[in-house]
């Protein structure tokens, strides 16, 4: 018996390029805050230290190397990567519930935003194609 390799879905595609391209942006803002760290206009304005904002960047360069690896594994079939981009979706959407009931005025749509971009990722991710993509890696 032999197994039909099942093509990669539209959905798992954008959400894995899109998870790529987040990773580059991370990884530009880190070295952009590593370079500007001693900017004293830089610390005064957004009110920190310089090696708060150091943090800061290898934090986002860290951050994006994992987003490039998992959008990249995510594109390959990699189910590890798929339960890590939903598991970040549900803290996604319940980050977006509390900010849709504690926040006042307009920042609620902040919230509905939120929830509603979470479930598509997930849509993307859970349905019955992107179900025969990873289990046929």
């Amino acid at each position: 018996m032999s197994t039909v390799e099942a093509h990669r879905p539209i959905g798992v595609a954008v959400v894995g390029w899109v998870t790529i391209i987040q990773g580059v942006f991370n990884i530009a803002t880190g070295i952009g805050l590593f370079i500007e760290r001693n900017n004293a206009s830089l610390t005064d304005h957004i009110g920190v230290e310089s090696s708060t904002i150091g943090t800061y960047a290898w934090v986002a360069i860290i951050w994006g190397v994992v987003a490039l690896f998992t959008g990249w594994s995510l594109l390959g079939g990699a189910g590890w990567a798929r339960l890590l981009v939903a598991i970040l979706q549900v803290a996604h959407i319940a980050s977006g519930v509390y900010v849709l009931f504690a926040w006042e005025g307009q920042n609620r749509y902040d919230g509905l935003g939120q929830i509603v971009v979470g479930l598509i990722v997930l849509f993307l991710l859970f349905n019955q194609r992107a179900d025969r993509f990873f289990a046929s890696r």
